[in-house]
């Protein structure tokens, strides 16, 4: 499932908007207020749970073309289930979704089950989710040999035990206009690139007329604004923004590779000049530009973007992250589903869930929206068939990528806050690397005490 970013600077406008809003990750404003939200009378204890043979499964909207496929989803469960179980799918805004989520806790009144996303970890330290460990076992999605069940290990919050049942997995990649590289007569990136190689091509791929850029050689997307994305380069150098994903007790901000890497993106925008400053950014996206209109001839986003993507007029494709120092290591995703511990509807949710992520993947690859878990499904024809060229080599970092969210009550708090704003600054060149890593050290520090 897609979920809004952490925070752009400069969100883009139009069909990028769209997308990125979409993506895991924009809605600043949603995300800090899903997670300032006080539950009053909030706890385990509420309610009791429920046997009803319907299910009402919730998730936020995603744009037609997605929340169609989940309309269909539903009607096959109910097909498969007839007689037996039924359901029935209920769209909110991403801004209004996690507000909505603690509003039914606390008034004892759980939704019968509901989309994943960080803000659930703060739901699972309450108590409030029921554990799938049993139920995921028995439907075969712990089977190493169908899955690639080290995924899941980040979502074992106690150490053993799965609290969310996963569906699909979502990463990063590099996409780029073929077009363009065509126009330039350059051969396409491929998993061998590093960064150097970006900034090379980039330079040679950049139009202007005039003072105007008529196109730019690369744009930052999720490596720039994005807590994500940037720590895919300090994955890369060999260290990370915190000591362990699961309730960190340290972050490294100030650590002299984060800080190179903050320099590099930084530079990318400003010494190198071959993407669009924070500025120029803003410009392009009221024009309803970006990577879709063909602004941007390279841009690192999340594989999500595949089905916005598929609306271009022009040729496009992906690869795997290039690499940086040497590595390059993309960050993974789980999508899934959270079952309140009190849900009305237990066993048809779990139903829905586990056929979502056995049965269903098949078509889920047919659909081409997520990314199958299941290794056949992800891996089979009907899943490549239609997928931009460089998909099957993205899917390769896989086994190495790592879990792209940080799992505390106040990450959401942090990255919506000192984090963002700090990026902000950064970006828009107020600011050195150093001094942003320390602003972000100091109020990331203050925020996890």
């Amino acid at each position: 499932m897609t979920r809004p970013s952490e925070q752009l600077p400069h969100p883009p406008t139009g069909t990028d908007r769209t997308a990125r809003r979409l993506s895991r990750r924009t809605l600043l404003g949603g995300l800090a207020a899903g997670s300032a939200l006080t539950v009053a009378g909030c706890s385990a204890s509420s309610g009791a749970p429920g046997n009803k043979k319907h299910v009402e499964v919730y998730v936020w909207t995603n744009g037609p073309a997605i929340d169609a496929n989940f309309r269909a989803r539903v009607q096959m469960f109910n097909k498969h289930f007839a007689g037996k179980y039924s359901a029935h799918i209920n769209f909110l805004p991403y801004d209004q979704f996690w507000q909505k989520v603690d509003l039914q806790y606390a008034a004892h009144k759980p939704f019968d089950m509901y989309y994943w996303d960080v803000q659930a970890y703060a739901q699972y330290k309450r108590g409030l989710l029921q554990d799938e460990e049993s139920v995921v076992g028995k439907s075969g999605i712990t089977d190493p040999a169908k899955y690639r069940t080290q995924l899941y290990d980040p979502w074992r919050f106690d150490g053993k035990n799965l609290y969310v049942i996963p569906d699909n997995v979502q990463s990063m990649a590099l996409f780029y206009n073929r077009d363009h590289f065509d126009d330039a007569r350059l051969s396409y990136p491929d998993p061998t690139w590093t960064y150097d190689r970006v900034i090379e091509t980039a330079r040679k791929l950049k139009k202007t007329s005039g003072a105007k850029v008529t196109r730019w050689g690369f744009d930052v997307g999720d490596l720039g604004g994005t807590w994500w994305g940037i720590q895919t380069l300090s994955w890369a150098a060999g260290t990370a923004f915190v000591d362990r994903p699961l309730e960190p007790r340290k972050f490294r901000f100030t650590e002299p590779a984060n800080v190179a890497a903050l320099k590099f993106i930084q530079d990318l925008m400003w010494d190198e000049h071959i993407a669009p400053r924070p500025d120029e950014r803003a410009a392009i996206g009221q024009q309803n530009g970006g990577f879709q209109s063909g602004t941007y001839a390279m841009t690192p986003v999340g594989t999500w973007n595949i089905a916005t993507y598929k609306q271009m007029k022009g040729n496009w494709a992906m690869t795997s992250l290039p690499l940086y120092q040497g590595k390059s290591i993309a960050p993974y995703w789980l999508g899934g589903w959270v079952i309140p511990k009190n849900s009305p509807a237990l066993s048809a949710a779990q139903a829905f869930a586990t056929w979502s992520a056995t049965t269903f993947q098949e078509q889920m690859a047919k659909d081409h929206d997520w990314i199958p878990l299941q290794n056949a499904a992800r891996e089979s024809a009907a899943m490549l068939k239609g997928m931009p060229r460089g998909f099957a080599d993205a899917m390769k970092k896989l086994p190495e990528a790592r879990i792209g969210d940080i799992y505390t009550q106040n990450m959401q708090k942090i990255f919506s806050e000192p984090f963002a704003n700090s990026i902000e600054q950064l970006l828009a060149r107020k600011v050195t690397p150093h001094a942003a890593a320390k602003q972000m050290q100091d109020g990331a520090t203050e925020l996890l005490a």
